[in-house]
C-alpha cells in the first residue's frame, strides 16, 4: 500500500499537511478536555494522518472497486519485501504514541489492529484509488503497529505507569473489536471475492542454500549466484535463481528443476544466431557422441523418467546449434539441449 508514496504522488503532501492539521486540532481539544499527554497526541494525530494519506490518497484514475482481497498462505512472506517492510514502519509510530496517548496498551493494540483490517477493507472497496486489498499488507501493519505498543508500554514503565488493563479497557477495547470486525467480516465475506496472493519475495537462508547447490551443478563448482526470489501464484511455488553464466528455476520446496540456461561466456558469442551448416550424419554423429551426458542430466535432474527411455534426437536443433534431446511426446515433454562439447546449456519442463 506504501509504495504510491514512492511514485510521484505530489497532492499526497498536500492531503497529509490537511489531515494532521485536522486531527492535529481534534487531538489538541480532545487532550485538555480528558488530561491527555498533549504532546504524544499530537504525535499519533500526525501517525494517523500519515497513514490515511499513505493508504488512501487516490493514486489512479477511471474504473471501479477491484471488489477482491489477495489472501496469502503465509502473510508474513510480505516482511521479506522492501514494501512490507515499508507498511511495517507505517505503523510503529500509530502504535509507539497511541500507547503513551491513551494511557491504555490494550486498547492502542486493538486500535491498531482495527485500523489496519479497516484500511485494507477500504482499498478493497473504495473505487479508482489504484490500491488493493492484501493480507500481507496486513500483517506488515500488524506486525508494526504491536511492535510500537510495545515500545509504548516500555516508556509508561519507565515513568512508573501502570500498564495492565483494568476491566473499563477490557471492555472498551471489547467495544471496539466489534464496531470495527463485524463490519469488516461481513464485507469481506459479502462483499469483498478472496483471491490468492502473487508476488515475489527474497529467499531465505535455505532456499539460497539450494540455489547455490543447484547452481553449483549446472553451471560448475565455481559459478556465482547472483540473486535469489521465490516466486508465489496459484498453483506455483518457485525460486528463480539468477547466476554469472545463466539463470535456473526450480519448484519450491521439493527443489524439481523447471528450467535453466547458459549464458555464452564467449564475448565473440552471437546467441540466437544461424550456426554453420553442418551435413545430417556429421550432425547426427556429433549428437550420438554426446548422448550419454544427455542420458546422465536426464538421470539426475528427471526423478519420474522410467529408465531406459529413449529420448527423441533432433541433431543441431537445439539453441545456437546444439543437440536437442526430448525425453516423452507431446508438446509438454521436457527438452534438453546439448552442445558439441557435452555441456547441457539448456533445459525447459512444461508449466
Amino acid at each position: 500500500m506504501i509504495r504510491a508514496a514512492l511514485h510521484g504522488n505530489t497532492g499526497m503532501i498536500p492531503a497529509f499537511l490537511v489531515l494532521a492539521l485536522l486531527l492535529g486540532t481534534a487531538g489538541h481539544l480532545a487532550a485538555r478536555r480528558r488530561g491527555l499527554p498533549r504532546w504524544a497526541v499530537l504525535l499519533l494525530a500526525v501517525a494517523l494522518a500519515g497513514e490515511l494519506a499513505v493508504t488512501l490518497y487516490p493514486t489512479a484514475t477511471g474504473g471501479g472497486a477491484a471488489r477482491v482481497c489477495a489472501w496469502s498462505g503465509d502473510p508474513w512472506l510480505a516482511l521479506r519485501t522492501e514494501e512490507g517492510r515499508l507498511n511495517f514502519l507505517l505503523y510503529l509510530p500509530i502504535g509507539l504514541f497511541a500507547v503513551p496517548a491513551l494511557g491504555r496498551p490494550l486498547a492502542a493494540a486493538g486500535g491498531v489492529l482495527a485500523l489496519g483490517a479497516a484500511t485494507e477493507t477500504a482499498q478493497g472497496m473504495l473505487p479508482s484509488i489504484g490500491r488493493a486489498c492484501d493480507s500481507g499488507d496486513f500483517a506488515c501493519n500488524a506486525a508494526g503497529g504491536l511492535l510500537g505498543v510495545l515500545l509504548g508500554c516500555v516508556v509508561l514503565l519507565a515513568r512508573r505507569r501502570r500498564i495492565a488493563p483494568d476491566r473499563r479497557e477490557w471492555r472498551l477495547t471489547g467495544l471496539l473489536a466489534a464496531a470495527v470486525g463485524v463490519p469488516v467480516l461481513l464485507l469481506q465475506s459479502a462483499v469483498l471475492s478472496p483471491t490468492v496472493a502473487t508476488g515475489a519475495v527474497e529467499a531465505d537462508a535455505e532456499q539460497q542454500r539450494l540455489a547455490r547447490q543447484d547452481a553449483a551443478l549446472l553451471f560448475g563448482p565455481d559459478a556465482r549466484v547472483i540473486r535469489t526470489q521465490r516466486f508465489l501464484s496459484p498453483g506455483v511455488d518457485q525460486l528463480s535463481v539468477t547466476v554469472d553464466r545463466g539463470f535456473l528455476t526450480v519448484d519450491w520446496p521439493s527443489g524439481r528443476l523447471r528450467d535453466f540456461e547458459t549464458v555464452s561466456a564467449d564475448p565473440g558469442a552471437s546467441p540466437g544466431a544461424e550456426p554453420p551448416a553442418v551435413p545430417a550424419e556429421q550432425a547426427a554423429a556429433a549428437a550420438q557422441a554426446v548422448r550419454p551426458a544427455a542420458d546422465a542430466f536426464a538421470a539426475r535432474w528427471l526423478p519420474d523418467l522410467a529408465p531406459g527411455t529413449e529420448p527423441a534426437v533432433t541433431p543441431g536443433g537445439g539453441q545456437d546449434g546444439s543437440h536437442r534431446f526430448t525425453y516423452g511426446t507431446g508438446p509438454g515433454a521436457p527438452a534438453l539441449d546439448v552442445d558439441s562439447a557435452g555441456r547441457p546449456v539448456r533445459f525447459g519442463l512444461p508449466n
